[in-house]
C-alpha cells in the first residue's frame, strides 16, 4: 500500500471519496473510537452522493465529535493505492471552540491526545495525515513569530549518539509539543557563541519526510537566509534525514 499527499487541485473533485479532519480542542488532538472497534481514528468519513467534499468534512466533524463551534479549512488531498487501485480523499484542519453532546451514531467515544496515539485503526495511513496536520499547526502558530528558545545543545557541544560537534546553537521551545511528544526543536542561525537562551523569529520550517517531527529555523530577523544557506548550515544533522525547507 502507498499513501501520497497531493496538492489541492491535483485530484478531480468528483473523485474525492473521503474527508478526514485533524481537529484540535483545547490544544489537543481529537481521536475517536467507533462503537464496534477498540482502536482510534482521526474523525472523518465517506462523502455522500451529491455532497460537496467541504460539506462532508463539516458534517463528519459534527457527527463524530459533537463539535458545535469550529473553524475548518482544507490542507491537501491524498491518495491511498492498494493493488494498483487508488482512492482519494481530502485532509482538513480544524480548531474546535465548543464540543456538544456526541450524536448517537457510529462513534462511541472521543479522546484527546498531545501526540499521535498508539493502536490506530488505519496505522498505514493515519500517521501520514496526522504529521501533515501537525506541520500545518506549527506553520500557523510559529511562522514569522517571535519565539524563545532554550539551548540544550549549544554551539560546540557534542551529539551523544552520533558524536558530531554542533556548529550552531540548537535548542527547544519550552511548553510546546512536537510530533514525537517532546518540545519543538529549533536551529539558531547568525549567532557565533554558545547560548543558554535566545529570542528570534521563525524564518523557516525544516520538514522531515522520514521522521515524525519538524524543526524550526530561528534568526534575529526574517529574510536573512535563503534555502541553500539554511540547508548548508543545518546539513551536519539534516543529512541523516530526507528534509524539505519551507520558507516564511
Amino acid at each position: 500500500m502507498k499513501v501520497e499527499l497531493l496538492e489541492i487541485g491535483q485530484v478531480k473533485e468528483d473523485d474525492l471519496r473521503f474527508a478526514v479532519i485533524s481537529a484540535l480542542f483545547k490544544d489537543k488532538w481529537i481521536f475517536v473510537k467507533h462503537k464496534e472497534r477498540d482502536t482510534l481514528e482521526i474523525p472523518g468519513g465517506h462523502r455522500e452522493i451529491g455532497e460537496d467534499i467541504n460539506a462532508t468534512a463539516k458534517r463528519e466533524l459534527f457527527e463524530e465529535t459533537g463539535a458545535k463551534t469550529f473553524k475548518i479549512e482544507p490542507i491537501c488531498d491524498y491518495s491511498v493505492t492498494r493493488d494498483d487501485e487508488s482512492s482519494y480523499g481530502r485532509l482538513f484542519y480544524a480548531e474546535i471552540k465548543d464540543l456538544g453532546d456526541l450524536p448517537d451514531l457510529e462513534i462511541g467515544k472521543v479522546e484527546l491526545f498531545n501526540k499521535l496515539p498508539e493502536k490506530l485503526t488505519y496505522p498505514d495511513i493515519q500517521p501520514f495525515l496526522h504529521n501533515r496536520a501537525l506541520r500545518e499547526k506549527i506553520k500557523r502558530e510559529y511562522f514569522g513569530k517571535k519565539v524563545k528558545v532554550v539551548m540544550d545543545r549549544p554551539l560546540g557541544s557534542k551529539h551523544k549518539k552520533h558524536g558530531f560537534i554542533y556548529p550552531i546553537n540548537y535548542g527547544y521551545l519550552p511548553n510546546t509539543i512536537s510530533g514525537d511528544g517532546e518540545e519543538i526543536d529549533a536551529y539558531i542561525l547568525g549567532e557565533f557563541e554558545p547560548l543558554k537562551s535566545y529570542e528570534g523569529y521563525v524564518a523557516a520550517i525544516i520538514h522531515r519526510k522520514n521522521d515524525n517531527e519538524d524543526k524550526l529555523v530561528v534568526c534575529r530577523e526574517l529574510d536573512v537566509y535563503n534555502k541553500d544557506q539554511i540547508k548548508a548550515l543545518t546539513e551536519f544533522q539534516e543529512r541523516f534525514f530526507e528534509s524539505e525547507i519551507i520558507m516564511y
